[in-house]
């Protein structure tokens, strides 16, 4: 990827994150619930194949109540060093009802640098949410994540990106999200992701701000793949 593409992205990229940002500050008052996102995530991979099984639990009203715990299976298969193609399922339980989402997505990767390891991460996903009593409603997410090696033990992760549905309820976006943070490597198989998202939803008959910390633990049983996995989040 050439120099002057690669500071666009990453301008742009910074630019949606500080928007995001000023917009929720200046909604605090009146319009914005602050959420909090907890994952417990163990990955393995072999050749071109990696695996993940995640359970995740999200808070919010202020994080007061209990909005959804969610189990997901991800099969990745690393097509090359720079395509990855990534079924997944999600089985969620939220306060009024379950979901089942399946889902396919494509990761593109721009790699450089000398350890290959500093990444521009394009996410395309379809997602299809099919809920208890039948109702089924489909979506489109683009996101964007950006990826610096500090050095062994740190990376830091910023990403930015939003959702298209379709559905007897809503057809437009439902939302647009930006975080930033980091991850840091206690090991070779244990890792802390820690950030700080915003986003700014579609209520049907209002827009609304959410925000806080998503906080992930990551144990890797088996790191053996051909190419450099993409690092990202289903958020």
């Amino acid at each position: 990827m050439n120099s002057p593409i690669k500071r666009g992205c990453l301008l742009g990229l910074m630019m949606l994150l500080f928007g995001l940002s000023v917009s929720a500050q200046d909604s605090l008052q009146d319009n914005y619930d602050h959420q909090l996102f907890v994952g417990n995530k163990v990955a393995w991979s072999k050749g071109s194949w990696r695996y993940s099984g995640e359970l995740h639990i999200r808070l919010y009203h202020d994080t007061r109540d209990f909005n959804m715990y969610y189990l997901e299976g991800v099969a990745t298969y690393m097509a090359s060093e720079k395509l990855e193609i990534v079924p997944d399922m999600r089985f969620s339980v939220m306060s009024d009802r379950v979901e089942y989402r399946p889902g396919l997505g494509l990761i593109y990767k721009n790699l450089w640098w000398g350890n290959r390891l500093n990444q521009l991460v394009h996410q395309l996903k379809w997602q299809t949410d099919i809920e208890g009593d039948g109702t089924v409603k489909n979506a489109m997410r683009y996101v964007l994540f950006y990826n610096i090696v500090l050095n062994d033990k740190l990376i830091v992760q910023t990403a930015a990106g939003g959702l298209y549905r379709w559905s007897e309820t809503l057809t437009g976006f439902q939302f647009f999200r930006g975080l930033i943070g980091g991850s840091y490597n206690f090991n070779k198989k244990n890792r802390l992701n820690f950030s700080y998202f915003v986003g700014y939803e579609n209520r049907g008959d209002h827009w609304s701000f959410i925000g806080g910390p998503l906080l992930q633990f990551v144990v890797s049983l088996d790191n053996d793949s051909k190419y450099i996995p993409a690092k990202y989040f289903n958020f």
